[in-house]
């Protein structure tokens, strides 16, 4: 990470749980071998028994996952 985790407990309760689980599961991460990224599933399942709702566990899930990781979307037959 780019800066310090020690957050004060006065910052926002989604940046807490967004540093908590980059911590948990893309600490370990090795962007050559895909096999090692968690899922989507168990990321929101994390954040969900660590009290985030549905929307912002999964809004947490899309900033933390690689770019190179998220599916979705226009097909590419779509894109000009």
């Amino acid at each position: 990470m780019f800066f310090n985790e020690k957050v004060s407990p006065a910052c926002g309760e989604g940046l807490q749980l967004a540093l908590m689980a980059n911590r948990e599961f893309w600490s370990t991460y090795d962007p050559e071998d895909k096999s090692t990224a968690p899922t989507k599933h168990e990321v929101v399942s994390f954040l969900r028994s660590r009290g985030a709702s549905k929307n912002l566990a999964e809004s947490i899930d899309k900033v933390l996952r690689p770019t190179s990781l998220k599916c979705g979307g226009r097909p590419k037959k779509w894109k000009r």
